[in-house]
């Protein structure tokens, strides 16, 4: 294999890592929606999500460098061709696709929890503000005669 499959080997290798990481973060990022997180909670996570967002940014435009020193495009034909040249890559490659495709997942499905927490939380201050535009008591705790 010549350095430049080499250097793409552990690139793509390092993503599928990198993967691994957000995928657990992401699992527990699940869990911990199950069990109404706090704003703290929710904000570190997305401030993990946004290191692992970079991490990732970062090594992909490390293959999309080294794809383009092999004299590929970073798109399925241009990694299908490399791959013919350098079969060895097709097994990272795939594995890394599949990670890919698992946080894609994982992470939309994140998302709608989190997009439901938010209406039904919407919904209850729309509640309550509509409660707070109402006298319910007066200031010794009675309710107002109504006419």
């Amino acid at each position: 294999m010549s350095l430049p499959a080499d250097d793409l080997l552990q690139c793509v290798q390092a993503q599928s890592a990198l993967l691994d990481e957000f995928i657990q973060s992401l699992e527990a990022e699940s869990a911990a929606l199950l069990d109404a997180p706090t704003n703290l909670a929710l904000a570190e996570q997305a401030q993990r999500k946004n290191d692992y967002a970079e991490r990732l940014k970062h090594l992909d435009q490390n293959r999309i460098r080294i794809l383009g020193e092999l004299g590929q495009t970073d798109d399925a034909d241009g990694i299908d061709a490399v791959c013919a040249v350098h079969p060895e890559l097709r097994a990272a490659f795939d594995a890394l696709f599949e990670r890919a495709d698992r946080a894609s997942r994982l992470n939309r499905d994140n998302g709608q929890i989190l997009r439901t927490f938010m209406e039904h939380n919407q919904r209850a201050l729309d509640t309550l503000h509509s409660l707070v535009n109402q006298d319910l008591y007066d200031a010794r705790g009675r309710l107002p005669r109504r006419s």
